[in-house]
């Protein structure tokens, strides 16, 4: 052991350093309280001896002292004194010691308090050891090594207090990965941790010593930066963390991207809440996602604004059902050459009590994220089946009408009985209904969904895949599948006039479409020249505003009517 003794008797001093030294102790030896406490902070010994009565501060002060330099460093202390009774073994007590050695000592008796106090301090030891790594164990996320979201409210607690008694500022940042899900839900659990360490290990290689980060849970981070000179150097580091996290990843086989969405919100802001602050950093982060993910945001008051109103759009979503604010209308779908219609396309409406008219846009993802989806949907394919009876009975037999539906829907495994039990209550036939799904949802969750697609299929329900070209699939993946036709995008239909490549990849569809004997339909025709570059390219089928607007049941009906709509 390294031990540090204090005695102003030269001979008691070199007594004990001599005794301590034939033991096979390292000594630090001073004889006086001012340079016993120099020494505590400078040679950091393993244990002390101090002189009770020394000139100039006794051995009880002195004690009192170290003690109160670092409170959680616990060295034992022994107090040397001629003489001990109950009052000074109260009083060594209290200033910190720990046990005494009275005058004249023997080297047993030395050896033995010094074995003692060796035994308190490599028991202290393991329990401090043992607490770090507790402590450690608590704050850590098991999976990346960053700090966990018990760590981040610490520390934002901490930050925040600091920040308040200063004029400094600290920067919050909220990080979500963008189609994370898809990667997890595709290639596994296993590969979505694998992606998480990494991106872990990229966020950290940006950030400063200073800087801290935690993993919030799934595939959400928090980056608390402080010091922060101006916007530029938050601009900064958020680009440079969008960047890095948008590199390829290798995943076993596969090659992925992910990308990042980030909010920023300052402290101090106008308001100085923790709980303010964290909410803002959140709202900025999904205000990224909307305006096209893998970007930053910073959070405005416009932004807090248009927060609060969709909260409060999504508790009127809510009970949207019950106060029947939901409409149908149908947009025709037509053989272009003939100009007859083969398909009418069901779109669902919401008229918001106070504010009138919400698009589906805006209402359909409030949906699928709060859980509304799926009792939204069966009311829609409940409704057109009703309508439909309606329809079909106006000998209109060679018309099938399209229903879109949520991608979640092919995760649940009773909604093909679902969609049979609706069909036998309504009597609407199977062989007049389809649904339209876009192709990235069936390719999202493959298994899944090609077994859900071919139950559908053998009821007798069409399957159309929706904005094809715009996902990720391969035409050869789907032609396993049981569908009826694709809707090529808008966007290369509106493309098509101007862009080889938009054009190239419509006629790819159409002779795609054509090989396997499936509808090929074209989304969003404006004009005369898109209609006829589609007819040249060989597209037998497609709607738009050109053929015709969104129509309610009533002008519908009345369309259908027409003798020239009345048969095929």
């Amino acid at each position: 052991m390294k031990i540090l003794v204090a005695d102003d008797s030269k001979t008691t001093l070199a007594l004990i350093t001599e005794s301590l030294k034939t033991m096979g102790h390292a000594v630090i030896s001073v004889s006086d309280g001012f340079s016993a406490i120099e020494a505590y902070k400078t040679k950091n010994p393993d244990l002390i001896i101090l002189d009770v009565i020394m000139e100039g501060m006794d051995g009880f002060e002195c004690a009192k002292r170290i003690r109160s330099i670092d409170v959680d460093k616990w060295i034992p202390i022994i107090f040397l004194s001629g003489a001990v009774d109950d009052e000074n073994i109260a009083k060594g007590i209290d200033a910190g010691g720990d046990d005494y050695l009275t005058k004249p000592f023997s080297e047993i008796t030395l050896a033995s308090k010094i074995k003692a106090m060796q035994r308190i301090a490599d028991m202290r030891k393991t329990l401090c050891i043992t607490t770090s790594k507790l402590k450690l164990l608590s704050s850590t996320d098991p999976l990346t090594g960053l700090n966990n979201r018990l760590q981040f409210e610490s520390t934002i607690k901490e930050k925040t207090a600091e920040v308040r008694e200063s004029e400094k500022t600290i920067a919050l940042l909220f990080l979500d990965l963008d189609n994370f899900k898809t990667i997890n839900d595709t290639l596994g659990h296993h590969m979505g941790d694998f992606l998480l360490k990494e991106v872990a290990s990229r966020l950290k290689s940006c950030l400063r010593s200073k800087d801290f980060i935690a993993r919030l849970g799934g595939d959400e981070f928090a980056i608390i930066l402080e010091d922060i000179e101006n916007q530029k150097i938050v601009k900064e580091l958020a680009q440079k963390l969008i960047c890095i996290i948008d590199q390829p990843y290798k995943l076993g086989n596969d090659q992925v991207k992910v990308g990042a969405s980030i909010g920023i919100a300052y402290f101090p802001s106008k308001d100085t809440s923790i709980e303010t602050l964290v909410i803002n950093a959140d709202i900025a982060m999904y205000h990224a996602k909307e305006v096209g993910r893998n970007n930053y945001q910073f959070f405005t008051e416009e932004l807090s604004t248009k927060y609060n109103e969709q909260v409060d759009l999504k508790n009127s979503l809510s009970h949207a059902l019950e106060n029947n604010e939901f409409y149908l209308k149908y947009q025709p779908i037509y053989d272009l050459v003939t100009h007859k219609i083969q398909r009418i396309e069901a779109l669902i409406h919401w008229k918001h009590a106070k504010l009138g008219i919400i698009p589906a846009a805006v209402f359909i993802p409030m949906a699928e994220e709060s859980g509304l989806i799926g009792a939204i949907e069966m009311w829609v394919i409940q409704n057109v089946c009703k309508q439909g009876v309606n329809l079909l009975s106006q000998h209109l037999d060679h018309i099938k009408l399209s229903i879109n539906i949520s991608p979640k829907d092919l995760l649940t495994k009773d909604f093909p009985e679902i969609i049979k039990k609706i069909l036998n209550e309504t009597k609407m036939p199977a062989s007049h209904i389809e649904l339209e799904l876009t192709e990235t949802s069936v390719l999202t969750y493959s298994d899944l969904s090609e077994d859900i697609i071919n139950q559908i299929h053998e009821i007798g329900v069409g399957i159309v895949l929706d904005d094809f070209g715009t996902g990720y699939s391969s035409l050869s993946h789907l032609k396993d599948l049981p569908i009826d036709g694709v809707k090529i995008d808008k966007i290369f239909v509106n493309d098509s006039l101007l862009d080889s490549q938009s054009k190239m990849i419509v006629k790819s569809i159409i002779d795609f479409c054509k090989n396997l004997q499936i509808d090929a339909i074209a989304e969003g025709i404006e004009n005369q020249d898109q209609l006829d570059l589609l007819i040249q390219l060989g597209c037998k089928q497609g709607q738009g505003y050109f053929l015709s607007h969104v129509l309610d049941i009533e002008e519908l009906t009345k369309l259908l009517q027409d003798e020239n709509y009345g048969t095929a």
